[in-house]
Parts: structure tokens; C-alpha cells; sequence
């Protein structure tokens, strides 16, 4: 597997990846390729706009095992400019942002959230609590949640007496690494489920 001329390690998987994110203080010529997170490494691939053809692709590669990481808390964090997300990384040397131009704030920082998530967990193994304040700022998300747990209530009440809640409580939770990139997975045991990162199936035992 190839992201432009950058190889993969044997090693390294693929986690994460965005063709609508433009790195900060680039010049305006400098056209996103691609972003790409593995569990080793940020990749950012770019190139120069032409008016005829495309132009040479290049690639600048992050190490994660230099991303800050102080008190558990990987040093990823969320900003907002001109009404877009922007993801604000610190890494040992120096600090590089992203800023994501899907058209509008809300999917902008949907897609800030996810990117969150996937560097907290390939580097501590534990999902980011300020994607999930971010999510709670997002309309959409916020009431389809609800309202998809609201209806679900409702039929399980119907047919069992119980809340979903109260039946979830019941039921043995347990948490596993997912068998294609190590990300933590929970559900129940039994579930069979997808990995947010990977896209890997795998059910939990």
C-alpha cells in the first residue's frame, strides 16, 4: 500500500484519511493531496497547482513518537479559523496545523473530532474527551444521537420493560484491542463490530 511515493512500513498501518485539509502557512499554490494518519506517522502530501496538468506530489512525514504527550493528554488540540476547524498539533520541535475546508463549520469540525480521537488513541489508547465536547457543539449529531436513542427506548421498553440503558447495564461490557490496528474496541460481549479507524470486523469476546 502506497500514499503517493510514501511506503508503508510492515509494521505500520493506515488509520485515517482526509483530502479536504490544507496545512497552515502553506502558500496558496500548495494544493492538498492527501492527509494520512498511520499508527507510526502523519502524512501530509501535497503539490504545486498548475493551469495545465498536475503537478509533482510531495510528502512530509510527522513522526507520532514525537508528538507531545503531557499527563496522559496527547498535545492535539482544536481551533477555529474563519468559521472552519482547524487541528493545532505540538510536536517536540516544532507545531503544525491543519485546517479542514469541507464548506462548512459544522462538518469541519465533525471531521477535526474524528482526527481527535484517532491520534489520542494510537497514542495513549484512550478516545480524546475534547472531540467529545467538540461533538456536543455539532446540532446534528447531537440530536440524531438522541433521537435514535429516544426510539430505541421506546421499543425496548414495548417488548421488555426495560430502557435501553437498563438493559445495556446488564449485559458484560468488555474492551478489546482490535485485531487490525490496536485501537480499543467496546461493546458487548458477543457484539460483532467495526473498527472507527481500521474498518476492520472482529467480535468481542
Amino acid at each position: 500500500m502506497t500514499m503517493s511515493g510514501y511506503k508503508l512500513r510492515s509494521d505500520e498501518t493506515k488509520i485515517l484519511t482526509c483530502t479536504q485539509a490544507r496545512r497552515c502557512g502553506d502558500d496558496r499554490e500548495q494544493a492538498c493531496v492527501e492527509l494520512t494518519l498511520t499508527n507510526r506517522n502523519l502524512i501530509y502530501v501535497w503539490q504545486i497547482r498548475k493551469m495545465f496538468g498536475k503537478g509533482a506530489e510531495h510528502e512530509d512525514v510527522y513522526p507520532l513518537s514525537r508528538l507531545k504527550v503531557l499527563d496522559g493528554v496527547v498535545q492535539a488540540k482544536y481551533a477555529e479559523k474563519n468559521d472552519l476547524a482547524v487541528l493545532d498539533l505540538f510536536f517536540a520541535t516544532d507545531e503544525v496545523s491543519f485546517v479542514f475546508e469541507t464548506g462548512d463549520k459544522y462538518s469541519s469540525r465533525k471531521l477535526v473530532a474524528q482526527w481527535l480521537d484517532a491520534l489520542s488513541q494510537v497514542t495513549t489508547g484512550l478516545p480524546s474527551s475534547q472531540a467529545a465536547e467538540l461533538r456536543k457543539t455539532i446540532p446534528s449529531v447531537e440530536m440524531l444521537a438522541g433521537a435514535i436513542k429516544g426510539t430505541l427506548d421506546v421499543f425496548a421498553k414495548t417488548f421488555t420493560g426495560k430502557t435501553m440503558d437498563s438493559q445495556e447495564n446488564t449485559e458484560e461490557q468488555v474492551t478489546v484491542k482490535c485485531i487490525g490496528c490496536r485501537a480499543p474496541i467496546s461493546g458487548r460481549s458477543g457484539m460483532t463490530i467495526q473498527c472507527r479507524y481500521c474498518d476492520t470486523t472482529q467480535t468481542l469476546k
